[in-house]
């Protein structure tokens, strides 16, 4: 008996290890800082969605492979899948710099936050 709870414990643990959020973002639709949520092409968005994912885009599914945190910054190597083909695409490093849980920097653009779905 000891050891069945011992190993649902240890299982309990290992779930609510991967559960946690790898990058300290709100989860949801991000775009360029100046550009309006309503209206914003797929190819101006980018999303998280916790987790061990990346930040992705319209067309690809990110998880994070690779990530060094020094204060603010985090480089990244991700692996991420063609959402059409299923093709896999490693991707890095990326660079964030994250300035709050609802703004970061990444490849030479400032991104806010805009909610949980896309706004046409």
């Amino acid at each position: 008996m000891r050891a069945g709870l011992v190993i649902a414990a240890a299982s309990m643990l290992s779930i609510g290890a991967a559960a946690a959020d790898m990058l300290p973002l709100k989860q949801g639709i991000y775009v360029p800082a100046g550009r309006a949520c309503r209206g914003a092409s797929n190819a101006e968005m980018v999303n998280y969605w916790g987790g061990k994912s990346s930040i992705g885009v319209a067309q690809a599914s990110c998880d994070i492979k690779k990530m060094v945190r020094k204060g603010a910054t985090y480089t990244i190597t991700d692996v991420c899948k063609d959402n059409q083909s299923g093709d896999v695409i490693e991707g890095g490093p990326r660079v964030l710099t994250i300035a709050s849980p609802t703004q970061f920097r990444m490849d030479g653009a400032t991104y806010r936050y805009c909610g949980l779905k896309p706004q046409w």
